[in-house]
């Protein structure tokens, strides 16, 4: 019987198929559709395509690859729609894909990668490590940043940006991927110029990401077979304090230590600058007086292209949701309504007590 790996891109589904015994591939097909939001899919627009594909191509089991953007909460309301499980073991992102996809002899020196996605309004970048265990792929997340998209602040300048933090910490990145682009929205190799010379862009669409899915699931075929335990959602307290820094301006403390997870906290700061055109906020571990250690940072969210606002008048929302079950995200955003936001910056992070920051701050704080 074979295995299936399915994606949801910009450009429709897409299913590859490969054995069950030796992971070779067995065959692909895709079925186009316009309009679709690959980061909040419409389930009731995917439920004919997903069925048509799954009764043509049946498989032992099926993997889906979404993007790394969808919030927990829209993928449980989508899944079971569309005849899937909600069980986490069978849906990844697209950077689970695509490290599956990576042959052994790539990973078997702990490359590190950068992924890029991006929408109309938001560039986000995630710089992950990978190794092998046994024969599975094992991501280790370090840092994420995410921007307003404007005219000054185009795709070569956020990747020259990221690749520079990289550097500064001693990454040396083997791959720059852009994950499931929109058409038109890379302009040709400019973004390449922001990069070392060995570290070449890769481009991965749907198609892909699919035969990638297919290839996660024959890695981690025996895990997958086990029976589902169902949803084992413990209570959970935070380890250590989470801080954000604004423009540089003095710490604040947003999450507390052995605070119950999930956490939701929103705080305001205002802009300091007459028509400040723009704020960067660091999100660190630990609770601290003074700029933390960069070692500390795990996450950046910059708003690009504030209105102009008289000093003290512009107000800035800094918001954290963490939660080892539901997802985690940082956010920013100016105005007075998080969905009808003037600008508005947010991003999806994996779970950041497990991301080396944390290891860090556990070594060097009481």
């Amino acid at each position: 019987m074979n295995l299936a790996g399915l994606c949801i891109s910009r450009s429709g589904i897409d299913i590859a198929l490969v054995s069950s015994q030796d992971g070779s591939l067995q065959g692909s097909a895709s079925t186009p559709l316009q309009q679709i939001d690959p980061i909040a899919p419409d389930a009731d627009a995917l439920v004919t395509p997903f069925t048509s594909l799954a009764s043509q191509h049946p498989a032992e089991l099926t993997v889906l690859a979404i993007s790394t953007q969808v919030r927990v909460a829209k993928k449980y309301d989508v899944l079971p729609k569309i005849g899937l499980s909600t069980d986490g073991r069978f849906t990844i992102d697209y950077i689970g894909a695509y490290v599956a996809g990576l042959r052994a002899d790539e990973v078997a020196s702990a490359p590190c990668l950068l992924f890029i996605e991006i929408t109309p309004t938001i560039f986000t970048a995630q710089l992950v490590t990978i190794h092998l265990e046994g024969t599975k792929r094992i991501r280790v997340p370090h840092y994420v940043e995410a921007t307003t998209s404007t005219p000054t602040t185009t795709l070569p300048n956020f990747v020259g940006r990221v690749f520079a933090w990289a550097q500064g910490h001693n990454h040396k990145l083997f791959q720059c991927v852009l994950l499931d682009p929109p058409s038109g929205s890379v302009d040709g190799t400019a973004p390449q110029t922001a990069l070392a010379p060995d570290c070449p862009i890769i481009n991965v669409d749907g198609a892909q990401l699919a035969k990638y899915a297919a290839s996660y699931a024959f890695l981690n075929l025996e895990d997958l077979r086990q029976p589902d335990e169902g949803d084992d959602m413990g209570q959970y307290a935070a380890p250590s304090p989470i801080s954000f820094v604004a423009n540089n301006g003095p710490p604040t403390l947003i999450i507390h230590r052995s605070e119950p997870l999930p956490a939701v906290r929103d705080i305001i700061v205002t802009t300091s600058e007459e028509n400040q055109a723009s704020i960067a906020v660091e999100f660190a571990f630990g609770t601290h007086d003074a700029r933390p250690d960069d070692r500390l940072i795990f996450a950046k969210v910059t708003l690009e292209g504030l209105c102009p606002m008289p000093v003290g008048q512009g107000r800035i929302t800094v918001s954290t949701f963490v939660s080892p079950d539901w997802g985690n995200m940082v956010e920013a955003f100016q105005g007075s309504e998080r969905e009808n936001a003037d600008v508005r910056t947010v991003v999806q992070i994996p779970y950041p007590f497990e991301s080396p920051a944390y290891d860090v701050v556990q070594s060097i704080l009481p």
